[in-house]
């Protein structure tokens, strides 16, 4: 399949009209109208001294049907599923694979509450927060306006008590989107770049195994859940909205939904990992492995502390970023005995488990089926890139 795919398919029915979000074409999102364009969180006309970004009395109820959130206009079988003013469109530079799915994603904050900056982790999002990514499939990616059918919406929810994540499935009739905690799973066909057919089932994951993403270990030992793509580096970068292409995080700013952002030369920013233009190999390798891993893989995840294999872009590490190291728990068949051999792909673990489509040994466990060529082909020029080592 072609690299550029994500930039290619979202001339979807799961939004309004005309963007230059690559992600989104064809798409304006409706976030209100910004107080200030000033680009910066302090600027003009938000008292941010007066706002409480910390907590809600009340929890978020939660409805048996998507609609009941009130966060969008219409639904996919009617060209809807607009954006309500206030529940704000965006995309990630570099975004999760997911089986070739085309995603779209929004952030509501409430009336009132502010969002707080981080340099690394993900934005300090008030309590009352919601967070949905629908996922979809055209029938032929090469016509990716046309039968589209979408499958899920996935919710987070920021309850008084911590994060909660809730998954919807869409109906037959593409009217609606109903509650399903236990997940379910949809035989998905579609034609790829090339006009070949692929045909599998899509798994819908269910409450539960929302957590086994989300989770991150705190400082007393306890599993606490997190959003994973609301971070600066990934919001960093530009988009349409209602017809003015601008910074994500301006917006957010001058829309005083989100403060303490600094100056734009400080932000960080990750590149599209499959724009040979953006950035060194190194880097676009590392922002995959960012996005795609290490949510799990990194010194707070379950996944990380059982492994010590910490794929967290900021790790400095060449030993538990995987050079020469034997895995934790892979287990047999799995490509080799290190999780990378510097200079040959093909004996490293990593790139096995990323590559093979085998349950029980594929990475990420549960979020896809089929594997991302472009993303295990990715990862395979980083490692024979490398410098040539014999492990011992």
């Amino acid at each position: 399949m072609n690299p550029r795919l994500p930039v290619v398919l979202l001339a979807l029915s799961l939004a309004a009209c005309g963007s230059s979000d690559p992600e989104n074409p064809g798409r304006t999102p409706d976030s209100g109208t910004p107080v200030s364009d000033a680009g910066t969180g302090d600027a003009g006309g938000c008292d941010f001294d007066n706002m409480d970004g910390g907590s809600l009395d009340a929890s978020v109820p939660i409805p048996n049907a998507l609609s009941g959130f009130g966060l969008f206009t219409g639904s996919p079988a009617d060209g809807g599923l607009v954006p309500v003013e206030g529940n704000v469109p965006y995309t990630l530079s570099t975004p999760l694979f997911s089986d070739y799915a085309v995603k779209s994603r929004t952030l509501y904050i409430p009336p009132g509450r502010v969002a707080h900056y981080e340099p690394v982790a993900a934005l300090d999002l008030p309590v009352g927060t919601l967070i949905t990514k629908t996922f979809a499939f055209p029938a032929d990616l090469r016509k990716p306006d046309q039968d589209v059918r979408v499958i899920e919406t996935r919710v987070l929810v920021h309850q008084p008590s911590g994060w909660e994540a809730w998954p919807y499935v869409w109906n037959p009739e593409q009217t609606e989107a109903t509650l399903a905690t236990g997940g379910r799973s949809r035989d998905v066909t579609f034609v790829d770049l090339e006009g070949s057919t692929h045909a599998f089932k899509y798994s819908v994951p269910s409450k539960n195994q929302c957590q086994q993403c989300h989770h991150l270990v705190d400082d007393a030992g306890a599993q606490v859940m997190h959003p994973i793509g609301v971070k600066a580096r990934y919001l960093h970068r530009t988009n349409t909205y209602d017809g003015v292409e601008r910074d994500q995080l301006e917006h957010l700013a001058a829309l005083c939904k989100l403060d303490g952002l600094p100056a734009p030369a400080q932000l960080p920013k990750a590149p599209d990992a499959f724009d040979t233009q953006a950035a060194s190999l190194d880097t676009r390798a590392r922002t995959y492995l960012d996005i795609n891993c290490a949510h799990c893989h990194n010194p707070k995840g379950t996944a990380g502390i059982t492994s010590q294999l910490f794929l967290n872009f900021d790790n400095a590490s060449v030993f538990s970023l995987g050079e020469c190291k034997r895995p934790g728990s892979a287990g047999a068949g799995v490509g080799g005995e290190f999780d990378i051999v510097p200079g040959n792909h093909a004996e490293s673990i990593l790139w096995y488990r990323m590559h093979t489509e085998e349950s029980g040994k594929m990475m990420p466990q549960i979020g896809r089926t089929i594997h991302h060529a472009e993303g295990s082909q990715l990862i395979a020029d980083w490692i024979d890139s490398m410098p040539a080592k014999t492990c011992k």
